[in-house]
């Protein structure tokens, strides 16, 4: 099975997004509140920018049937 470029992207968004909840839990760990709002900020970003790659994955699929 070979991967395509937008899975790809898709995998390495979800990593980003995953290591954004990580650093919120260190947020939470040490009271940063800075580093808490950023790594929301950080993983509302990813989500936005996975919102076209999950488009054009569901217009693939749709087409092909």
């Amino acid at each position: 099975m070979t991967l395509r470029d937008d899975d790809c992207q898709l995998i390495g968004l979800i990593g980003f997004i995953l290591a954004g909840f990580i650093f919120i839990a260190v947020g939470i760990k040490f009271g940063d509140v800075l580093t808490i709002l950023g790594s929301i900020v950080w993983i509302v970003s990813c989500l936005v920018w996975m919102i076209p790659f999950v488009r054009s994955r569901n217009k693939t699929r749709q087409s092909a049937e």
